[in-house]
């Protein structure tokens, strides 16, 4: 079990790996940032954002119909969405990832809420059982320290995809496109296909406009439909009623209000909205780092015990669950502003909008057409975000499986969201069920991936052709990274080479892969290695030979490895494992 100091130690930002600025990003993580771009580009995440706003709307009508509940309950959630992307963008302390990711309702729990609602709970009774998730998701974070072993590369990519094709269900739905929905009339056509043209041809300038493309087609687009006066029947009414100031007035948690299955469905939905967590901070680290090759655990976890502790804190006012806006996101990504400054910004606007229901409602009645076309556009980005992440390592038989498994259980629950709705809720969404599918088809078939294989090798003037194929065929047969391969392939080389210089005869060599990293193992008789010396040796020491050119040998095969020795005997062994 791990102690109190390894938790620590997981949390500690010291052991975060160094990031390095990609080309081509205008605002980098720590960049100052004018504050008039600075500032619209926040608008244009809370723009995004709001569209989400439906996301808390539709459980709160699943609990009650009376609009005055689910004005109050929108303002509360719009406050933990706030808390949520503030306490991700700090950059001290134990919580939050320390990355520019905006919040949103988290779209994993609606289906909670669905049974939740056809259970009769209450909104104190479902923020009791919010906090329960958010304490569960809390402790669950401790126990993702091996992150890439519980959501590999490919589950998380799965998870983004899935978010894309979320929204592009999402924004069918608010564009009347599901079964049930009011059909779009040719004025709604018309709307959402300046909003989103606007949005491309901004997007493809090379301008400062190009930063907040999606705000200039949202502008845009509402522009034409109040120019032929196509906004919702009740628009001006709803607006009307709403004060321009008021503080919301949270919920009580009832805890004896829960009931069981509604709690179950709760906990269910946390393994999709833990797993799409991840992949919305993996999305940015990727993006705001020029050497990623895997993910960065620390990070991650932060991220999500902060994500946890966000949850139970949203519960206890009887808000909704908040979770990353991935849709803003990658608004950022896209165009390439990753400053927290602008988190910052949009943190603060969030919470004047809480306090002014009459903004909020303005939000809810924009067009259902600039709305759709906003998700429709950025899911795109989203998606190849997505499948560039699944496909970062070789896709092998058992990863493609994952992959294929987790993308058409998705897809299933697109094509077919009634009835997923009617009979099992709490996995009535593409991303529920396919990060569940995903996950544990990841799980089951984990024992599948270790692999073992050995060789024999005679340390001479051939043996580092011999140790070369081997570390290529295995590479090849394994499916490991072309960079993990020239490593051992390098490690390899370098080794037999010292041993043959003392007239070592036999080397056996065995590897053993795991999900996320390579064992090697070399044995022979004779005296244990050098210890691994960096320091640079003298011209001298190198032409003579000697203790110092083998130190430096073993530095150069062992330096991208975790490196130790055992002697036994007349036996020496020597293990090198290399993360893949």
């Amino acid at each position: 079990m791990a102690s109190f100091g390894d938790l620590t130690r997981s949390l500690a930002r010291s052991a975060d790996r160094p990031m390095q600025r990609p080309k081509g990003i205008v605002y980098w993580l720590d960049t100052p940032s004018p504050f008039g771009s600075t500032l619209a580009l926040a608008l244009q995440h809370v723009a995004v954002q709001s569209v989400y706003f439906i996301l808390a709307l539709a459980p709160a009508l699943a609990i009650s119909p009376d609009p005055a509940d689910a004005t109050r309950f929108l303002c509360l959630s719009i406050l933990a969405v706030a808390l949520w992307q503030g306490l991700q963008n700090l950059t001290k302390g134990p919580l939050g990832a320390g990355y520019p990711v905006p919040g949103t309702h988290a779209p994993a729990m609606l289906g909670a809420y669905a049974a939740a609602g056809q259970a009769g709970v209450g909104f104190a009774a479902a923020g009791a059982m919010v906090v329960i998730a958010g304490l569960v998701a809390s402790v669950l974070s401790f126990a993702m320290r091996r992150l890439r072993v519980l959501i590999p590369n490919e589950v998380a990519g799965v998870v983004v995809m899935l978010i894309g094709v979320s929204l592009i269900l999402l924004g069918s739905q608010i564009f009347g496109l599901q079964p049930g929905g009011r059909e779009p009339e040719a004025i709604d056509v018309v709307v959402f296909l300046v909003a989103i043209g606007t949005m491309v041809v901004t997007s493809l300038t090379r301008t400062r406009l190009a930063r907040l493309s999606v705000l200039v087609g949202a502008v845009v687009g509402g522009v034409v439909a109040l120019a032929v006066g196509h906004l919702p029947d009740n628009a001006g009414e709803v607006v009307s009623r709403a004060a321009w100031f008021a503080l919301p007035e949270p919920w009580v948690p009832d805890f004896s209000g829960i009931q069981g299955a509604p709690l179950a469905a709760f906990i269910l939905a946390l393994v999709a909205a833990k797993a799409s967590a991840a992949g919305g901070f993996l999305m940015i680290q990727r993006a705001a780092d020029a050497g990623w090759t895997r993910p960065d655990s620390p990070p991650v976890q932060r991220g999500l015990l902060a994500n946890g502790v966000a949850i139970a804190a949203a519960g206890l006012v009887g808000a909704a669950a908040p979770a990353p806006a991935t849709a803003a996101a990658g608004i950022s990504v896209a165009t390439g502003t990753l400053a927290r400054r602008i988190v910052w910004f949009g943190t603060a606007i969030l919470v004047a909008i809480a306090f002014c229901p009459k903004l909020v409602a303005m939000f809810v009645v924009a067009p259902a057409a600039i709305k759709s076309a906003t998700l429709v556009y950025v899911s795109g980005f989203i998606m190849v975000q997505g499948a560039q992440l699944a496909t970062v390592r070789l896709l092998d038989a058992r990863r493609s499986a994952v992959v294929a498994l987790g993308l058409g259980a998705g897809v299933l629950v697109a094509v077919s969201p009634v009835a997923f709705a009617n009979h099992v809720p709490a996995l009535a969404s593409p991303l529920a069920l396919g990060a569940v599918i995903a996950f544990i088809a990841n799980l089951v078939t984990m024992p599948l991936v270790t692999q073992r294989a050995e060789v024999t090798l005679q340390p001479g003037p051939t043996s580092g052709v011999a140790a070369s194929e081997w570390a290529d065929a295995i590479a090849g047969r394994w499916g490991l990274k072309p960079q993990t391969g020239r490593l051992i392939e390098r490690a390899l080389v370098e080794l037999t080479d010292v041993l043959a210089g003392r007239g070592v005869t036999s080397v056996l060599v065995a590897a053993r892969r795991e999900e996320d990293r390579v064992h090697i193992r070399l044995r022979w008789q004779g005296a244990a290695l050098p210890a691994a010396s960096a320091a640079a040796p003298s011209v001298d020491d190198l032409l003579e030979g000697g203790e110092a050119q083998e130190a430096f040998a073993v530095w150069l095969a062992t330096r991208e490895a975790g490196f130790t020795q055992r002697v036994t005997g007349a036996d020496c062994e020597a293990r090198l494992v290399f993360e893949d």
